[in-house]
């Protein structure tokens, strides 16, 4: 079946139509569609629309078929033509088209010059007579024009296809150049966190005040480069154009636990308290597990960065009908309206502490919630705190999940 659908091009669909579209034409010039002559043409044109699946028996031939196809159209011209046939231009418009998109502009060039030069023998065989040659000149300018016109569209056709051939490689390059550098960085990054946790648990011995001191604020900063590592490369892979979400059914109660848990050391150390709170029952919904768990890590940590010591950030969970709603609330210093323009702009930060952040994790959380079809919003006051909302439909993938209720409880 696979080899059926590639061999089905718009060349093939093109040269059968056409074929078919002589195979009548011909039948009611003979007056009978049985006349030996029309099935010997109907077979000879078969064996050239069959010529192509060649290349799937014998991968070696490809490179000529394009060509053979090419000069069996002109062999099947010049002998409509000699055979007392001349008006073909209709029918080579199609197979010209046809050749143009198989077979490349130079092949194209080459039949259509080729079959207006043979236009011309033969008209000169057939009328010795100068006022009937003259007579042809505006169908040779109309093949000639044909010809250019084909050309110039095969030869665009042939850009773009190797074009988008380059493209694809490239990603592909991209692709996995950005998976080595990722597991490059994760790396050293988890062994060093293994490291820390094993200092935390004391199996290397016990640590007096100071040294935990010490671990926590190398763990602390151990989580920021993990988090910028993480922000640089979902950028990098949406820039390169190989970012594809890996969507499952996913309880987002887990996910948001995992989020605060990832990031609880850091809220400790400023003595900040995280609540959470959504339904006793809710379903889950299709979402690239990793990347909302990115998507709430970056929500969190904003409302940190922003929110003076000992202040409170509230993440909800809650749905209706169509979407689910995820809230992450301050109560920090909000932002003016100039701030909030620039939320969502590359390596902008709100507020005046430009320091604090690199100004890239609202852009991917913005870009991430997209690729689920889902929508970012904030709503924010000068002194009032910011809440930044995000919905997620539950039918955003081709992927229909059954929305079976999962008790958790409260957070």
């Amino acid at each position: 079946m696979e080899r059926v659908r590639k061999a089905v091009t718009p060349a093939f669909i093109i040269r059968a139509a056409a074929y078919c579209g002589l195979l009548v034409v011909l039948a009611l010039r003979i007056g009978s569609f049985t006349d030996k002559r029309l099935v010997a043409l109907a077979v000879f044109l078969l064996g050239i629309l069959l010529l192509p699946a060649l290349s799937f028996r014998w991968p070696r031939l490809s490179p000529f078929i394009p060509a053979l196809t090419a000069l069996m159209d002109f062999a099947l011209v010049a002998v409509l033509v000699l055979q007392g046939y001349p008006s073909f231009e209709l029918f080579f418009i199609c197979v010209l088209v046809a050749d143009g998109i198989l077979a490349g502009w130079k092949v194209t060039l080459a039949l259509g010059l080729g079959s207006a030069a043979f236009f011309i023998f033969t008209a000169y065989a057939q009328f010795s007579e100068f006022d009937r040659l003259t007579e042809l000149i505006p169908s040779l300018i109309f093949w000639l024009i044909l010809t250019a016109i084909t050309t110039a569209w095969a030869r665009q056709h042939e850009k773009e296809n190797r074009a988008r051939a380059n493209l694809e490689d490239n990603l592909q390059v991209r692709s996995d150049r950005l998976s080595m550098l990722s597991h490059e960085v994760r790396t050293p990054l988890t062994l060093m966190r293994t490291s820390l946790e094993l200092l935390f648990d004391e199996s290397a011995g016990p640590l007096t005040k100071q040294q935990r001191t010490f671990l926590e604020t190398i763990y602390q900063n151990e989580e920021r480069v993990a988090s910028l590592a993480q922000n640089l490369l979902t950028q990098a892979k949406l820039e390169a154009g190989v970012f594809s979400p890996k969507f499952q059914p996913v309880d987002l109660r887990h996910v948001v636990r995992d989020a605060v848990e990832d990031l609880r050391a850091i809220t400790d150390q400023r003595s900040q308290h995280i609540s959470t709170y959504y339904p006793q029952v809710l379903p889950p919904i299709p979402v690239d597990p990793d990347l909302f768990r990115q998507v709430l890590i970056n929500l969190i940590q904003n409302a940190s960065r922003y929110s003076s010591e000992g202040g409170r950030i509230i993440v909800t969970i809650s749905q209706n009908d169509r979407n689910m709603l995820i809230a992450v609330t301050d109560d920090g210093a909000g932002m003016g309206y100039e701030n909030r323009r620039q939320l969502f702009r590359h390596f902008s930060t709100p507020g005046n502490r430009l320091n604090d952040g690199t100004g890239l994790g609202l852009v991917i959380v913005k870009n991430i919630v997209e690729r689920h079809g889902g929508q970012v919003y904030v709503d924010t006051l000068l002194g009032r705190g910011t809440s930044f909302y995000v919905t997620l439909p539950f039918n955003q993938t081709e992927s229909s999940y059954e929305r079976a209720p999962i008790n958790l409880g409260r957070g």
